[in-house]
């Protein structure tokens, strides 16, 4: 474990849950594993940033400001942050002040968790690894949907199981939340 490092929890928002248009399917138990792993850092003193995606785009159906879909779970609030970024693409390090946070405290190892696994999770990883950081991605603690668009049709297990082989080849240190949790002691 790197003594400098931060959970980042992303895009927790209640547009992932039931009465949201996203609601995450898989894994079944990524939301409990979600607030593990933040009471797991809370406890060892390892910051937490959540990260609130806001779509700017006029006529988003998703994440649009002042629903409340676009609110983070309050069970997530309940266990707290110590900063708080709003981001407007996939990335969580793009035009938000993570990297300044980051360097700021001396932090040089991410561990992501949240959702979804293969857009805002896997885009953060892909440019974390990309600016120098050690990630670490929690297989457990991210979760995603099936999707269909004009490309084709994926299941939610297999969309979520090809971004961790993704992830583990290249750019992350992939590992359930318990094996992560056994690195703070």
């Amino acid at each position: 474990m790197s003594t400098n490092e931060a959970l980042l929890v992303i895009d927790v928002q209640n547009e992932y849950f039931e009465g949201g248009k996203m609601p995450i399917t898989y894994p079944e138990n990524s939301f409990e594993m979600i607030k593990q792993t933040m009471r797991a850092a809370r406890k060892n003193n390892i910051p937490i940033i959540l990260i609130q995606h806001t779509e700017t785009w006029e006529h988003a159906d998703s994440f649009r400001p002042g629903t409340p879909q676009h609110e983070i779970h309050p069970e997530v609030l309940e266990i707290g942050a110590d900063v708080i970024f709003e981001k407007h693409k996939p990335s969580s390090f793009h035009e938000t002040g993570l990297d300044a946070y980051l360097k700021e405290h001396n932090i040089d190892t991410i561990t992501i968790c949240g959702y979804m696994t293969q857009m805002c999770c896997d885009t953060t990883a892909r440019q974390g690894a990309h600016m120098g950081y050690q990630v670490n991605f929690l297989s457990d603690a991210t979760g995603t949907l099936a999707f269909s668009n004009d490309a084709g049709s994926v299941s939610a297990k297999t969309l979520h199981e090809t971004t961790l082989i993704t992830q583990a080849f290249a750019f992350s240190k992939v590992m359930t939340s318990a094996e992560w949790i056994r690195t703070l002691s």
